[in-house]
């Protein structure tokens, strides 16, 4: 049986040598996800043989045991079957099926086939997740991002000599703290529907389990003030060498185009930092969001599955 601990910050450096390399560049996948969402998923950690074991402990019920497909090297298909074996195992000495979470494409491909017929996969699209590259929408090249280069345009015309974004130093916590207490008062005042009210809540938990511990995950983010006020931030990390995720975005509605103007100060930092790609999660089915993510014209997706044990 596996041997899973609770989350600490210290497992941070060891989940991200998995991560990094198996997590395939997924939002769900790495420390600061499992971090922030404790309070959702209850992850717990074991290392083990060479693979990272996530159980996701607060989706588990009497039948069925919630894990993350196992992180490791999956050149060696005997060892990955008994990585995978591991779980089932581990399900099975709690008397529960197996269900894993968040499975990439590629993840469920090889649990069918290593497992035929053991196995439902279920796709769902609201939670495919929209990968960019960083240099193409930063320039924001082509005919589709044509309203993004008028905005940003348009905010630099206005407001040129009266903003400036800054990264977010130690000294900026309480102020991004502050707005976004008041960015969230603004928007429940507003909210009507009462399941999008609780998604507002629980986002904002995870911002600021963020931002108790910013820097000790190794966050980075701007911050953007117009006439000396901020008016908004923004912040992600990196999922892999090559992939950082944009994993919060507020600002101040009243102000013009302040939403692109904050992508668009992103995306210069993760070029800085020198990521190809930027990983803004999903939409989880909201349908003015899957608009706006899909005008970005995403490189590549990042479709998920649950594959749960018959």
């Amino acid at each position: 049986m596996l041997n899973f601990q609770p989350l600490t910050l210290g497992m941070k450096t060891l989940a991200d040598s998995y991560t990094f390399r198996y997590g395939e560049g997924s939002c769900q996948h790495s420390f600061v996800s499992s971090w922030s969402l404790r309070h959702k998923y209850g992850d717990s950690f074991c290392e083990h043989e060479g693979y990272l074991y996530t159980l996701r402990s607060k989706l588990c019920n009497d039948s069925e045991r919630a894990y993350l497909f196992p992180f490791g090297p999956r050149e060696n298909l005997d060892a990955l079957r008994h990585a995978v074996q591991n779980v089932i195992d581990d399900a099975h000495s709690h008397n529960c099926r197996v269900k894993f979470q968040t499975v990439t494409q590629s993840a469920r491909d090889i649990i069918t086939a290593m497992f035929p017929g053991r196995f439902t996969a279920e796709f769902n699209r609201n939670y495919s997740e929209y990968v960019c590259s960083v240099e193409e929408l930063f320039n924001l090249d082509g005919h589709g991002r044509a309203v993004k280069r008028k905005n940003i345009h348009q905010f630099h015309r206005v407001y040129e000599g009266r903003y400036e974004a800054r990264l977010i130093a130690p000294e900026h916590i309480d102020m991004v703290r502050g707005f976004q207490y008041r960015w969230l008062e603004e928007r429940l005042s507003v909210v009507d529907d009462p399941a999008h009210a609780e998604q507002l809540r629980q986002d904002n938990e995870c911002i600021q389990c963020v931002l108790d511990d910013f820097f000790e995950l190794g966050v980075s983010g701007i911050v953007m003030f117009v006439d000396g006020k901020l008016a908004g931030y923004s912040y992600g990390f990196p999922l892999s060498d090559t992939v950082f995720e944009a994993d919060a975005e507020k600002a101040d509605r009243s102000i013009p185009a302040i939403y692109t103007a904050i992508k668009h100060e992103f995306l210069r930092m993760c070029m800085s930092l020198g990521f190809t790609y930027c990983n803004f999660e999903e939409d989880l089915g909201d349908e003015g969001l899957r608009t706006l993510k899909t005008r970005d014209r995403p490189s590549y997706m990042i479709d998920k599955f649950t594959v749960t044990e018959k």
